[in-house]
């Protein structure tokens, strides 16, 4: 059976045939929109073709006006600056001869004579005078002073200068702990121990730097125990215990080395702490 299609009221025989129809149909639709008129006149009235309304005169008037008034004072500023250079400089013209001199001219000549004489007899003497600091003696008396104090303070003096090495550091040997076993103090070659008070041992007394000061430490143990101290010259003391199974417990860790237990120091507000 052969495809039918429809197109409006038409019955066509096939689909080219139905295609062909929907153009033409189109077409003559567009054809006559394009041939309607409008309803309302949208054209531009004849009145907007008169000369007032193409040309603002008000607005050119005061323009013109304008420009007038800007001539007339760039005139007048012209004007001023002419006078203005027609005038003498009293700066750069040179004076009139006729005026009279100075009368002071001669007493101030003979003032600055006598200040630039008195100058120079300055400088002479500046430069003759021999110094009367030595430099060379002050030190010489420094490093003395400096010997004295340390012979016969009690403990070292901490100073600005660096140290070159830190003091040896001694381990003594404590009491055995609960286990019995006792530990076994680090050889060190012509080691002694200090006597301390209420019969502590000093085991290290160095000067050191802990943060941003350098402080005097000091570390005494009665054999159990271990109490630290620092002092920063400054009347400013810093002390620490530490018990005896965390004593215990750096002595073999370290191999019997306090200065070691001393690096591991440091400052926080005014806490001495051990890390």
């Amino acid at each position: 059976m052969a495809d039918r299609g429809r197109v409006g009221s038409l019955v066509v025989g096939c689909k080219s045939a139905a295609q062909k129809e929907w153009r033409r149909t189109h077409e003559g639709h567009r054809a006559r929109i394009q041939q309607v008129k409008s309803v309302s006149d949208l054209a531009p009235p004849a009145s907007m073709g008169m000369d007032h309304f193409r040309v603002n005169l008000k607005k050119e008037r005061l323009l013109e006006d304008r420009y007038m008034e800007i001539d007339r004072e760039n005139g007048i500023l012209m004007k001023k600056m002419s006078q203005a250079m027609k005038k003498p400089n009293t700066y750069t013209d040179k004076p009139d001869a006729n005026k009279p001199a100075s009368m002071n001219k001669q007493a101030r000549k003979h003032d600055l004579i006598r200040i630039t004489q008195e100058n120079q007899r300055m400088l002479k003497a500046i430069h003759s005078t021999k110094p009367v600091y030595d430099t060379k003696r002050w030190e010489e008396s420094y490093r003395k002073s400096e010997a004295l104090v340390r012979n016969c303070s009690t403990y070292p003096v901490i100073t600005r200068l660096p140290r070159d090495k830190s003091a040896p550091s001694i381990m003594m040997s404590l009491s055995p702990d609960e286990d019995g076993n006792q530990s076994v103090a680090a050889s060190r070659p012509n080691s002694s121990f200090v006597s301390g008070e209420e019969g502590k041992q000093v085991c290290l007394k160095e000067g050191m730097r802990i943060g941003e000061k350098y402080w005097l430490l000091e570390m005494t143990t009665d054999g159990q125990a271990l109490n630290v101290s620092a002092y920063d010259g400054e009347a400013q003391t810093l002390e620490m215990m530490i018990k005896e199974k965390k004593h215990r417990q750096l002595y073999r860790e370290l191999n019997g080395d306090y200065s070691s237990i001393a690096g591991r120091l440091r400052i926080e507000g005014n806490r001495l702490l051990l890390d």
